[in-house]
């Protein structure tokens, strides 16, 4: 079934203006595997057999630590990264099978930092990293790599009020030395493998409202009240550092949004909504200049938890309201599997190309504490889509009614 305002938004999502990116919901999605699980190329070229037979077209893999983890950002640490383990991991990538099955598979790059964005010693490490890992993903046949910036350690380099150069260097001098480290991390993977996708779980999303995590710049329409909310936020240079991107993407380069906000959306809605968002309010946070290669280059993604869907982090989330992170909780098991299948099934009608399935304690390979009925949700929303079917339900009543037994409920 589906609802008039919602053909209307379809309808509307369809029509892009000349020169953009002609998303056609028909277009052949696919289903990426990211979480605790991912494979290391070991784990990969010896069990490509079991991970062919589930939905994924692709999965993320996860360097080991032995080769540096792909922490291209911890100069500290690959300063004991030898170059016998680094030839060691390449000659396993460059060892694991072509698939038919998994196409578009990607080595993952993280953003945990111990570099200075003003240090060039420091910053020929983080290419030298990264050039290694762009190999990586070329040796074993990989569409690209995966880039998640979350730093999870202690320093954030993204957040200026945290850094410790903010007293020597302001705001601007910052955004104009991550802008340059950008287009060097970008020419660095593409001098290594050209034409690659840069599948990143989060680009410009993060300055949307699809979350009580979203930094909120774009909905700012005042100038100065927009620069004081994107000096103060928690990812205020990273739009500086995807502009540098941008700026030297070359031929056959695409730069994919993996919106992880989504994990968070409880109607169908959100999945359209986010696609004006990013391709037209957040181009004021791109160069001028870059406008037309931004339109060129970017995609969107969708993410889809299956952790947040089954109410596993009930009260973990800080900035959320219980009502937001336990509503799970007051739904029932079947009711938990078709909210999965619900934002599966939009996230791939409205994703440009990738969907991501976001995964924590539940493990596909060995089917270990895969919920019940999620496997099947997930193929469901899968094959709707790939045949042109209607979801044939919705969910927002449902979890409507889940967040008001919960504030009924609070003291």
């Amino acid at each position: 079934m589906q609802r008039p305002y919602e053909r209307r938004v379809r309808m509307d999502f369809c029509k892009r203006s000349k020169g953009e990116f002609m998303m056609n919901p028909r277009l052949q999605k696919k289903l990426l595997m990211f979480g605790w699980h991912m494979p290391t190329p070991a784990y990969l070229r010896d069990n490509l057999a079991v991970i062919e037979q589930h939905l994924f077209d692709g999965v993320c893999i996860k360097l080991p630590e032995a080769a540096g983890g792909g922490e291209v950002f911890d100069v500290t640490k690959w300063r004991g990264i030898s170059q016998a383990a680094r030839d060691a991991e390449m000659a396993v990538l460059a060892s694991i099978s072509r698939s038919e099955k998994l196409t578009d598979n990607f080595v993952v790059l993280y953003g945990a930092s111990t570099m200075d964005w003003f240090s060039d010693s420091d910053w020929e490490a983080v290419l030298d990293h990264t050039r290694y890992c762009a190999r990586a993903a070329k040796a074993a046949g990989c569409k690209g790599v995966c880039w998640d910036a979350e730093p999870y350690h202690d320093i954030n380099p993204w957040r200026f009020l945290a850094l410790p150069t903010r007293d020597q260097h302001g705001y601007a001098e910052h955004v104009a030395i991550i802008r340059k480290r950008g287009a060097q991390f970008m020419q660095a993977l593409q001098d290594e493998c050209p034409g690659l996708t840069v599948f990143a779980l989060r680009m410009l999303s993060d300055y949307g409202d699809g979350s009580p995590f979203a930094q909120k710049v774009l909905n700012q329409y005042d100038p100065q009240a927009q620069q004081e909310t994107l000096e103060a936020c928690w990812w205020s240079l990273h739009h500086a550092f995807i502009n540098g991107m941008i700026e030297v993407a070359g031929p056959g380069v695409t730069l994919v949004d993996g919106n992880e906000d989504a994990y968070f959306y409880t109607s169908a809605i959100e999945f359209y909504r986010i696609h004006p968002t990013l391709h037209q309010d957040a181009l004021m946070l791109v160069a001028p200049e870059l406008h037309e290669r931004y339109r060129k280059h970017y995609r969107i993604s969708h993410s889809v938890s299956m952790d947040y869907l089954m109410g596993a982090w009930s009260g973990l989330l800080n900035g959320f309201p219980d009502y937001l992170t336990k509503q799970a909780n007051e739904l029932t098991e079947a009711q938990r599997a078709q909210w999965f299948e619900h934002n599966a099934y939009y996230a791939l009608a409205t994703a440009d190309e990738y969907v991501w399935v976001y995964t924590e304690d539940h493990n596909w390979w060995t089917n270990e504490n895969v919920p019940p009925g999620f496997s099947e949700a997930m193929a469901s929303a899968k094959r709707k889509h790939a045949e042109g079917e209607p979801l044939g339900f919705v969910v927002e009543q449902m979890l409507l009614d889940a967040q008001a037994r919960i504030k009924r409920n609070q003291p």
